[in-house]
């Protein structure tokens, strides 16, 4: 819930209490005490969280994010949560460069961006079962796989991007393909199956409806059929959600229109919709 849905939900809240307590026969006096100090202790709640704390992203830093195209679909107030996801994501995941790639602040930006990107739709996930993250200059050779690979995610909380092919899926929006966002679902579904803080918070009733519906998709797909879902998302269940999440973003109006049950299927899981945002603001 937003800074701002949580004073509209305490003013209200404060009305109703105010007249509860003294139609029971508490003094006015005391009963403004008592609504005071249920403030005072909701507002120190709220600088204890992480999502709601003030965003300390430098204005380049903010530059940055003006380009990002998700970004540019928020209302001010949505830019201002977003900003403070974004901040703390640069702060506290650990960023490492192989084969001599220097990490700069854009990289930092652009995958925390990413991140926060695919989780806006829920209270503030902050992958904390993920606080590693390696970005390789290119494609890289995998001894484990005997591979190249453009990223891959990692049960021992490590996600590995390609800059290359990140800055590809950044650069053309529209067409489908995004690595940071695949490998970034990847991350997702591991988080939500991790006990700790942040264990299942997909929505189990969401989650059993989008796979009844995905998997029929995923059959076809598998049978050789054509579909909207590009075909690589038939290695697995787990690539076809990944691949199904780079497609919801990146072309939520072919995606309606061609699968709008799977769609719709994904938008509540999710918590957002992508498309009705690029109706909205543009």
């Amino acid at each position: 819930m937003s800074p701002e849905s949580l004073a509209k939900l305490y003013l209200f809240g404060s009305v109703g209490f105010l007249v509860v307590t003294i139609q029971l026969g508490v003094p006015p006096h005391i009963a403004t005490l008592l609504l005071i100090a249920t403030g005072v202790s909701g507002l120190a709640y709220l600088a204890y969280q992480p999502s709601f704390r003030k965003s300390k992203l430098t204005p380049e830093q903010k530059a940055i994010l003006v380009d990002f195209d998700f970004y540019k679909t928020l209302t001010q107030i949505e830019r201002l949560e977003f900003e403070r996801r974004v901040s703390y994501l640069t702060e506290n995941k650990e960023f490492m460069g192989r084969q001599d790639l220097v990490i700069t602040d854009r990289m930092r930006v652009l995958v925390a961006a990413t991140i926060a990107q695919i989780g806006f739709g829920f209270e503030f996930i902050t992958f904390e079962d993920f606080d590693k993250i390696i970005i390789f200059p290119k494609a890289y050779y995998s001894k484990h796989t005997g591979h190249y690979h453009k990223g891959e995610v990692t049960s021992s909380g490590v996600i590995v991007l390609s800059w290359a092919d990140f800055l590809e899926g950044f650069n053309i929006s529209d067409d489908g393909y995004n690595v940071g966002l695949h490998e970034i679902a990847h991350a997702l579904r591991l988080e939500d199956a991790i006990p700790g803080d942040e264990y299942h918070f997909l929505k189990e009733a969401d989650l059993d409806a989008w796979n009844r519906i995905a998997e029929r998709e995923y059959d076809n797909i598998r049978a050789g059929k054509p579909s909207f879902i590009r075909s690589y998302a038939g290695t697995n269940r787990q690539e076809f959600f990944a691949v199904c999440i780079e497609q919801f973003f990146e072309q939520p109006q072919g995606f309606y229109d061609a699968l709008p049950e799977l769609y719709k299927a994904m938008a509540r899981l999710m918590k957002q919709d992508p498309l009705k945002r690029k109706r909205k603001y543009f």
